[in-house]
């Protein structure tokens, strides 16, 4: 067996640490793995050569490890080949898992907590799971990986997360891609996930899906079957699923958002459950139905919000009307309906709320109020998605009132609709947001995020460079050191935006401030990155930061009293505003000019009812038209 000294650099986006003199060993069968594994201490990796190997049983009860391939994708595993992983902090990563028979074992099987599971793909396998996430366990992390045909199609899920009855798992699934399982749809049971259990409906699991890329997911009925409470699916791509959508079934306060539904039998089926919230998606092609909520005694439907969501060219929205436990206290908001297959809506309550939406083509009910019949005047993008004419009513006129939109701790929910469904801004006021699932103008083209090319294993692409795109449409002069290029893996990448503009920088699901320091990027698996840089929510142009710490806030959280303290190097107008959660300004705290030096103001806030609120603080310099903003979260208990 080898074994030799060496760095670990483990490569996130925007961050990476590495381990110092840590021992790696190198392995190539199931001896050396053993005494690798048996060998090894906290800080540790175990590399696999490149090779293919049947029948390895990996046991990993230790944590704080490395294990990996040498050159990701080149070490495979087959036959009866499966992973048990009870450590925690365990990193697994580059690993094929193809061709092999495991009967009714799981191929991946993990007790302990975070682990991240990265760069794996497992197809045509039989087994009884793919891979399975116990309950016991939290902050796992599933990324780049492919789940893929499996062969035998029993009655067995293939991603299956688990779910304790008192601590919410917090798992992540990100830019995974589940594609062609075999099936008819029905409940056949190859769902590509499946969070909890119908026993387990009432914990909370506050897991999240994103950026995931299902086609051809035919194995069962439900492509994404959720029975656990509190999680969040977002910014994911359903794509060509003949006979199976997205389901809601045991598990209240699911959060969907930012995904595209495209071509396929149906998009999202609300099953059971209370307080869904549906918003900022694109429905298009959809043969059977777009949305559909049962009329189901089992756990009926209560409180359900679908809002800024674009159906297009699909088949109608089936309301539930018919039966014994009709849905209740619906609400659509500020939704474009518009050129149906044949109607837009089947099977009323007749008890809907309507508020703010945009209807074209048959209706297939009687309307309210709340819905203006018009031409939403959407049109067709260089990349074939439908979004706003710059002539389209939907602009700037989204009406509020519709219920607000869920936090549930530790979980980042775009619940102030700050962004459309790409990720552009939207402005912060409801009342400029612009109706449908995009914001005009489209500085960001309409298109889905995730997409089969920039999930699972970077392995697997037939091109495995990464791609760096710059879109600065319309957002003035910005100085970049590169040009659009292609980069290996691990690139560091650096853009830096002009001393006399700032810009918040945007890269798939991270936001951050461009100042004039350099931003950096680690190319870190996607087959194409976007980078493009937009105005902040509060619509302010031409932003300039200073290299000073503006405004520091205590206590927070607070119901009594709130301490600014701020510094100026010259006298500036400062305004600070107080917004809830809602975007509704609630309060201005003042807006006056001030010396330079130190500052310190005390402001009364506990006659604000408990939530969350956003201070503003823009700060304008005497004789400069740039505005500096800086916004920060308060909480009053």
């Amino acid at each position: 067996m080898k074994k030799y000294i060496h760095h670990i650099i483990t490569f996130s986006f925007l961050f990476f640490s590495f381990s110092l003199m840590a021992e790696s060993f190198i392995v190539n069968s199931q001896n050396t793995f053993d005494d690798a594994l048996s060998a090894a201490s906290a800080g540790d990796s175990i590399l696999w050569e490149a090779g293919l190997f049947s029948n390895i049983e990996m046991d990993i009860e230790k944590s704080n490890l490395v294990i990996m391939a040498e050159e990701l994708g080149e070490t495979k595993f087959t036959g009866a080949s499966k992973v048990d992983i009870s450590g925690s902090y365990i990193t697994f990563q580059g690993f094929q898992f193809i061709d092999g028979n495991i009967g009714t074992g799981h191929v991946i099987n993990t007790s302990g907590s975070y682990n991240h599971f990265t760069q794996l793909n497992i197809k045509d396998y039989t087994s009884y799971k793919y891979f399975i996430i116990r309950e016991e366990c939290q902050y796992n992390r599933v990324t780049y990986c492919n789940f893929e045909h499996r062969v035998n199609t029993a009655d067995q899920n293939i991603l299956s997360i688990l779910v304790d009855d008192t601590n919410p798992g917090y798992h992540k699934i990100q830019y995974c891609s589940f594609k062609n399982f075999d099936g008819g749809g029905n409940d056949e049971g190859v769902e590509p996930i499946r969070i909890g259990l119908s026993t387990q409906g009432e914990f909370a699991s506050r897991s999240i899906v994103e950026f995931c890329y299902f086609t051809q997911c035919n194995g069962d009925g439900e492509i994404i079957s959720n029975k656990a409470r509190q999680n969040v699916f977002r910014y994911n791509t359903f794509e060509n699923n003949p006979v199976a959508e997205l389901v809601l079934r045991h598990g209240d306060e699911a959060v969907l958002y930012g995904n595209f539904f495209l071509n396929g039998m149906g998009g999202v089926r609300v099953r059971e459950g209370q307080h869904h919230v549906i918003f900022n998606n694109y429905f298009s092609g959809l043969e059977k139905r777009s949305i559909i909520l049962q009329n189901d005694d089992s756990d009926p439907l209560d409180d359900i919000n679908i809002a800024f969501n674009t159906f297009i060219n699909s088949a109608e929205i089936n309301l539930g009307g018919s039966g014994n436990d009709k849905p209740e206290n619906v609400v659509f908001s500020n939704n474009i309906f518009t050129n149906p297959i044949d109607d837009l809506f089947d099977n009323p309550t007749g008890t809907e709320d309507w508020i703010g939406n945009i209807s074209n083509g048959s209706s297939g009910i009687s309307f309210p109020s709340g819905v203006t019949v018009t031409n939403p005047e959407l049109e067709i993008n260089s990349e074939g998605f439908y979004e706003l004419s710059s002539t389209s009513p939907a602009i700037d006129a989204a009406q509020t009132g519709y219920p607000n939109l869920p936090i549930y701790p530790e979980m980042d929910i775009d619940n102030q609709l700050v962004y459309d469904l790409v990720r552009q801004l939207r402005p912060l006021d409801p009342n400029l947001k612009d109706i449908g699932c995009s914001e005009f103008p489209h500085n960001t083209p309409v298109r889905p995020i995730a997409t089969e090319e920039n999930t699972g294993p970077s392995y697997l692409w037939d091109n495995q460079g990464v791609f760096l795109r710059i879109n600065l449409e319309g957002l003035g002069a910005v100085s970049l050191d590169l040009p659009l290029a292609q980069y290996a893996l691990g690139t560091e990448v650096t853009l830096t935006a002009l001393s006399s503009e700032n810009y918040f920088f945007t890269e798939w699901s991270q936001d951050l401030t461009g100042t004039t320091n350099p931003t950096t990027i680690i190319m870190d698996g996607h087959k194409e990155v976007t980078a493009h840089f937009s105005i902040d929510p509060t619509g302010t142009n031409n932003l300039q930061f200073e290299k000073e710490t503006l405004l520091k806030i205590s206590p927070n959280p607070t119901n009594e009293k709130l301490d600014l303290s701020f510094s100026l190097k010259s006298k500036a107008r400062i305004e600070a505003e107080l917004f809830n959660n809602q975007g509704q300004k609630v309060k201005t705290l003042f807006n006056q000019f001030f010396s330079s030096g130190n500052h310190s103001i005390v402001e009364e806030v506990q006659n604000l009812p408990s939530g969350i609120y956003y201070l503003y603080f823009k700060k304008q310099t005497e004789g400069l038209n740039a505005v500096e903003v800086q916004v920060l979260k308060i909480v009053i208990p």
